[in-house]
């Protein structure tokens, strides 16, 4: 009788390993169907990107199951400003094209600056680094969704100012190269 209790514990023991196993099986096969989705999304924003021209000064780029797409400051604003440049509209009707045909997914837009400090004139409207980042990821959400109609609730805006730098601060191409705003395109997990 010891023997068959001990094979009635093992065989459960095997139906629950069994049933984690499936878990798992269907967990690395959702995963594998987000990547496959950033993936098609990646190619696809590069591919609409350079019909507008914007292939060339819009880096986007994959990192397992999120898609980055950074727009440095310079294209975006003009100095001192957090006004949108008419000329970077048709880049964000792309962008916004994705984030529409994709409204199961998330967007974070991220604001980064450089070191260095903000100059007198504009030290009232941004008191620090982080201010500026803020105003500019802020400028991109409501463009995105003021104008481009995309709906609020499937965005955050957020300003890391200088403290996530990308490039030394210690040069003016490095310091470039830390001023831009960054959509961070997700699908969140299912509640």
């Amino acid at each position: 009788l010891t023997g068959c209790s001990s094979c009635k514990d093992f065989k459960a023991r095997i139906l629950e390993l069994d049933g984690q196993v499936a878990d798992l099986q269907a967990q690395l096969a959702a995963r594998d169907a987000n990547v496959k989705e950033c993936e098609n999304l990646t190619a696809e924003l590069k591919a609409n990107l350079k019909k507008c021209e914007a292939d060339k000064a819009v880096l986007v780029e994959q990192v397992n199951e999120v898609v980055m797409i950074r727009l440095p400051d310079k294209l975006l604003f003009k100095f001192g400003s957090d006004k949108i440049r008419p000329e970077m509209k048709p880049t964000l009707e792309v962008i916004a094209k994705a984030i529409q045909d994709h409204a199961d997914w998330d967007a974070y837009v991220e604001g980064y600056t450089d070191n260095k400090l903000i100059k007198n004139d504009y030290l009232e409207r941004w008191p620090s680094n982080w201010e500026l980042g803020a105003y500019r990821s802020c400028a991109v959400v409501r463009y995105l969704v003021g104008e481009l109609k995309l709906p609020p609730t499937r965005f955050a805006a957020v300003s890391y100012g200088e403290f996530r730098p990308m490039d030394s601060n210690d040069s003016d191409a490095g310091r470039a190269n830390n001023r831009f705003v960054q959509i961070v395109l997700h699908k969140p997990p299912k509640k």
